[in-house]
């Protein structure tokens, strides 16, 4: 199937939007990749899941935030979320998007220590 060029917003508001078109915001970062729609399909996942995440319900109506060992936990999970968005955008980015990834250093290798699973 035939890739198409795509622009991702990381906004944190709207992380979810993904589009056919650049968006004339020079506030905006866009990555720009090419995707199949079965990977946009995937991308689109991944970008829903974390933002979800970010935003449950249950950690903006509660003191769950005093709590340091479940505050931990979530940072963590928020961060693997976007780890894996940054892999995939730098996979299926074009090479100036993966410039982009690689001088922002936006992709996290490292070995995760002292992360409660």
């Amino acid at each position: 199937m035939d890739k198409q060029i795509y622009y991702v917003n990381l906004n944190p508001i709207s992380m979810d939007d993904v589009s056919k078109v650049k968006i004339p915001d020079s506030s905006l970062i866009q990555y720009e990749i090419e995707a199949t729609p079965e990977e946009l399909e995937q991308l689109d996942f991944l970008l829903n899941e974390t933002q979800d995440h970010d935003m449950e319900i249950q950690n903006l109506f509660t003191f769950r935030h005093f709590d340091e060992s479940t505050t931990e936990t979530d940072r963590h999970e928020y961060q693997s979320g976007m780890d894996k968005i940054f892999d995939m955008l730098y996979q299926l980015g074009t090479p100036e998007t993966k410039k982009q990834i690689k001088d922002l250093h936006m992709q996290n290798h490292e070995k995760k220590r002292n992360m409660r699973n």
